[in-house]
């Protein structure tokens, strides 16, 4: 299911304009894929391959949409309750990466668009901290690895 423009574009209203580069994503639960298209980087020249900092920010924007999206599906048990706004709120807070583990096996030209795989292996509660593990796929195969991200509700 296409995940709508609309979505992508409230989730990623916390990322200045050149810094956000999902253009588009599908999400069939529990895998989401993203299409992107890098912009404007830290670096003050161009640079002519992805960093590990755009391939992080990537990350963060498809994980932000596969919550997202989650939670408007009742996809979470836990977080029947929250409505979409509450988590628009509560991504900027209280959603973080604890771990990221990237392996870069080829560059990625930062001209063309690319797209990038987020599936969720597991998901299991803390205490008040939800802990989700996810493996990922930039570019088929260029970089993959894996995140830990930790939901507090």
């Amino acid at each position: 299911m296409e995940v709508d423009r609309d979505l992508i574009s409230k989730v990623l209203e916390l990322y200045k304009p050149n810094y956000k580069y999902l253009i588009l994503a599908e999400m069939e639960f529990p895998i989401i894929r993203g299409r992107f298209q890098l912009k404007e980087t830290e670096y003050m020249e161009a640079l002519h391959h992805m960093t590990d900092v755009e391939a992080q920010l990537c990350l963060n924007q498809l994980s932000y949409i596969f919550f997202g999206q989650a939670i408007l599906d009742k996809r979470w048990q836990d977080f029947d309750d929250v409505s979409f706004d509450q988590y628009l709120e509560f991504r900027k807070e209280n959603m973080f990466i604890s771990d990221s583990h990237k392996s870069f096996r080829r560059e990625t030209n930062p001209v063309y668009p690319f797209d990038g795989v987020l599936s969720l292996r597991k998901l299991k509660k803390e205490g008040s901290l939800y802990v989700a593990k996810l493996d990922f796929d930039l570019n088929d195969q260029a970089c993959l690895g894996e995140l830990t991200l930790v939901l507090r509700k």
